[in-house]
């Protein structure tokens, strides 16, 4: 097991090191720090998906400025990988509402690869 800790941007970072439940700690203990992990990761995660929704409106707002060049490299390889992974995960759901052409303009805006 490892343990997830935040930082400054409200995502979550593994700690390596002595994540392990130590052998002595009784069942009630282990549940306790597995309840308190998913507690972080929700609030993490909670985090996350109101910011990224945020970005999206923006986006589909039709008075959205394209992003500048110095935006797109202000972010790095993990939070690109991260905004792609909920990008399709938004795509999806728009999808299985039955909102193809929020879905559909979304997934042709030239700002979703520079923001998103």
């Amino acid at each position: 097991m490892r343990r997830l800790l935040p930082f400054e941007s409200g995502h979550l970072r593994v700690d390596q090191e002595s994540s392990e439940v130590p052998s002595g700690q009784s069942a009630q203990q282990h549940q306790t720090h597995l309840d308190s992990i998913i507690m972080l990761l929700e609030e993490n995660i909670s985090t996350f998906v109101k910011d990224e929704l945020k970005k999206i409106q923006k986006i589909l707002s039709p008075d959205y400025p394209e992003c500048s060049e110095r935006q797109r490299e202000d972010e790095d390889e993990e939070q690109r990988r991260s905004r792609e992974a909920f990008l399709k995960i938004t795509l999806h759901f728009l999808r299985r509402m039955k909102k193809e052409e929020l879905a559909d303009r979304l997934q042709s805006s030239k700002s979703i690869s520079l923001k998103i």
